[in-house]
């Protein structure tokens, strides 16, 4: 059974479905229906991100296919991903909408 959601096929983490410990083979379900694998690096708690890969410090962290941060630090791939170590980048939400509302 996978203990992680690759939701979007653009993302660079997934979100673990059961907690992990440091050295465990994270089974990934991929946004096509495949399995994929990542080993963990650090404990996560259910529920939390696992990075997919390396991200380095001022890389975009993407979940749903889009930006919900950038890195604070370089994050090893089978790393916690949180608050610690990515930061939330404002938006202009407003104009994003009335771009959709155009096209």
């Amino acid at each position: 059974m996978p203990k992680a959601l690759h939701i979007h096929v653009t993302d660079n983490i997934a979100v673990c479905t059961s907690a992990v410990q440091p050295g465990d083979e994270v089974e990934i379900l991929e946004p096509d229906g495949s399995r994929g694998a990542v080993k963990a690096v650090e404990a996560i708690a259910f529920c939390n991100k696992i990075a997919l890969c390396d991200i380095a410090s001022g890389e975009e962290v993407l979940k749903y296919g889009e930006v919900i941060g950038k890195a604070t630090e370089d994050i090893r791939k089978g790393c916690l991903v949180n608050d610690r170590n990515i930061a939330s980048q404002p938006r202009a939400y407003a104009d994003e909408y009335l771009l959709r509302k155009e096209a």
